[in-house]
């Protein structure tokens, strides 16, 4: 998320060899290398805000490792602002949706306590 793209037409091959490359130095800030499958933007182009990019990686452990190191791009001067996420379901989203809401309301009925999010679970630490 949070990856900017240039104005102009959606989807060129242009525009896609810019994703992938961007994906790449992504991948390579965390000290990875790894071959994607696919890249590409998923949504409607719009002035307003950046569609997010689906990038798609050769092994279930590539993904596993890169959603790991994921954190340490805030620590970088370039990448500080990308985030990474995995794909998932509409109802995937919608149930993760519910759950950080039931999360935020915890978190601030009860600010003595800490809360996580592990594997789709609310738990107190």
């Amino acid at each position: 998320y949070n990856v900017g793209e240039e104005d102009g037409e959606q989807d060129t091959p242009e525009n896609v060899k810019e994703d992938q490359e961007y994906v790449e130095e992504i991948v390579g800030a965390l000290n990875e290398k790894f071959k994607l499958s696919d890249v590409k933007r998923i949504g409607v182009k719009s002035r307003d805000k950046a569609r997010p990019i689906v990038a798609t990686l050769s092994s279930r452990e590539n993904v596993v490792t890169l959603l790991r190191k994921a954190k340490e791009l805030r620590e970088t001067e370039n990448y500080c602002d990308v985030y990474l996420s995995p794909d998932r379901t509409f109802e995937e989203r919608e149930e993760r949706k519910r759950t950080v809401e039931i999360f935020k309301k915890l978190k601030a009925d009860n600010p003595t306590k800490q809360y996580v999010i592990r594997r789709g679970v609310i738990e107190c630490v």
